[in-house]
């Protein structure tokens, strides 16, 4: 089966449609989410509208879902987050609020696991090193487990009596063979606001008949929007980014 894996879609529904129909045409046939639907874009209620009515859609929480329920996360946001936090809660239907109240805080699955930070603190460790991947390990079974949170596209893999091996992307697009043997912890980038000096789009699909995976990136108009998002009154330091892919 062909997964499409997504992460940080960050109410850029630009982005997220383009994705989408990118999935669609790669052969997706279900998709995963590894968070933070919400949180720096102008679209939430259009981002999660669009998500609800995805077939076969598969979706945890991330720090930004989580905040607009407890006020206590505000404390672990910058100021330009906050002000998208008062933004998104401004601009969510009442439904759309409680399906986001229902997102899992993790995913085990036979084939994946999903967690949008770690499995110690899922919405504020963000999983960059080797040390972190092993503390991890205990935590999840199977062969791959997906992150989200950094924004940053990523392989990690392990082999038992070896030491881990990282990759980051970097703007590639990809596919690598994942191995019998060996576990991968793999974020799929982000797609509304991707943070590797690539401005488009990023996203994977995971093949688990072939045991590949491929990281993908996808084109939209960026300009569109930071033009909504500067129309709606939200800080140019979150708009201006969306260009620089930082």
């Amino acid at each position: 089966m062909i997964y499409a894996v997504l992460s940080d879609i960050h109410a850029n529904y630009e982005a997220l449609t383009a994705v989408l129909k990118k999935a669609e045409e790669l052969g997706a046939e279900a998709y995963v989410f590894c968070g933070d639907l919400v949180g720096y874009g102008p679209d939430p209620e259009r981002c999660t509208r669009l998500v609800m009515k995805t077939k076969h859609f598969l979706g945890i929480m991330g720090n930004h879902d989580y905040a607009l329920f407890h006020k206590e996360a505000n404390s672990w946001f910058s100021d330009y987050a906050r002000i998208s936090l008062n933004y998104t809660l401004k601009n969510l239907s009442k439904s759309s609020l409680e399906y986001i109240e229902t997102l899992p805080i993790s995913f085990q699955g036979i084939h994946f696991a999903a967690i949008h930070g770690s499995f110690l603190d899922p919405f504020r460790d963000y999983i960059v090193t080797a040390e972190q991947f092993l503390v991890n390990l205990q935590y999840w079974k199977g062969p791959v487990c997906f992150v989200g949170h950094s924004h940053i596209p990523f392989i990690m893999s392990y082999k038992e009596g070896y030491k881990p091996r990282i990759e980051v992307f970097m703007g590639k697009d990809v596919t690598i063979e994942m191995l019998p043997g060996i576990r991968y912890m793999i974020n799929p980038g982000s797609i509304g606001q991707p943070r590797d000096l690539n401005s488009r789009a990023s996203f994977g699909l995971i093949d688990t008949k072939k045991n590949t995976f491929r990281l993908v990136r996808v084109e939209y108009n960026v300009a569109n929007v930071q033009k909504r998002m500067k129309n709606c009154g939200l800080p140019e330091f979150l708009y201006s980014r969306l260009g620089k892919g930082r």
